[in-house]
């Protein structure tokens, strides 16, 4: 019965990096799931290279995003046609090898028994939380869209892990325009555009250097990010 994002207002630049921050439940997966239109939005408009994305036909719109999120999809198949799934699967094995060579994934993939035709279970049993991740991020990678958005995707990882991925997904945000929910602060400080997001609002705008400056809401997020050991 209550709006849960209220008088937002930005742009994201075409390939520019922008990060949502602030406490649980603020509305920054809501904002993220306005892109691809997975809610409707009561007013206001949302606009993709200047076009409605209300007026594009949902499977095109789509088809230009790709999404990582902290909960990953799996199917009990082999590895490489979890991360070519859907609309990836006629990619061919040399692509699937390299994409997933970017997510740090080859590496536990070409270990396990058959490789990249082991089969993994029910939803990814035979994998770990982070092995899990490195395969969302791998077929992310395979989509190749234009679009890319990350919602807490290295949460499941451990810190030497969310490093090296840290890195692979850089270099998959070159030129995409791309939206990162933090997990930890480390992962956004080179964003182009930090939004601290508190309530549904925005309440603070601006670079990392920028935002430490202004000594506010998200110096207060670094602060207690760095004492529980959550930047490195």
């Amino acid at each position: 019965d209550e709006e849960t994002l209220k008088g937002l207002s930005f742009e994201v630049k075409p390939g520019e990096m922008l990060a949502l921050v602030g406490a649980s439940g603020g509305g920054k997966t809501t904002i993220a799931g306005l892109i691809p239109r997975f809610f409707t939005i009561d007013s206001g408009d949302i606009y993709l290279d200047e076009v409605p994305i209300a007026s594009i036909k949902l499977s095109n719109l789509r088809q230009h995003i790709a999404l990582v999120s902290q909960n990953v999809v799996l199917m009990n198949d082999t590895l490489q046609n979890n991360i070519a799934y859907g609309e990836l699967q006629n990619k061919s094995l040399d692509a699937v090898k390299a994409a997933a060579k970017l997510a740090n994934a080859d590496g536990f993939i070409s270990n396990m028994d058959q490789g990249y035709q082991t089969m993994i279970g029910d939803n990814g049993l035979r994998l770990s939380g982070g092995q899990r991740q490195r395969i969302a991020i791998a077929r992310a990678i395979l989509k190749n869209a234009p679009v890319l958005i990350l919602d807490e995707a290295t949460s499941a990882l451990d810190n030497e892990s969310e490093k090296l991925i840290q890195e692979a997904l850089y270099d998959a945000a070159n030129n995409r325009t791309t939206i990162v929910i933090a997990h930890r602060l480390s992962t956004i400080e080179h964003a182009d555009k930090i939004l601290v997001i508190d309530a549904g609002q925005i309440v603070e705008e601006g670079t990392h250097t920028e935002l430490l400056a202004k000594n506010g809401r998200y110096a207060d997020l670094h602060r207690s990010h760095k004492a529980q050991g959550r930047l490195d």
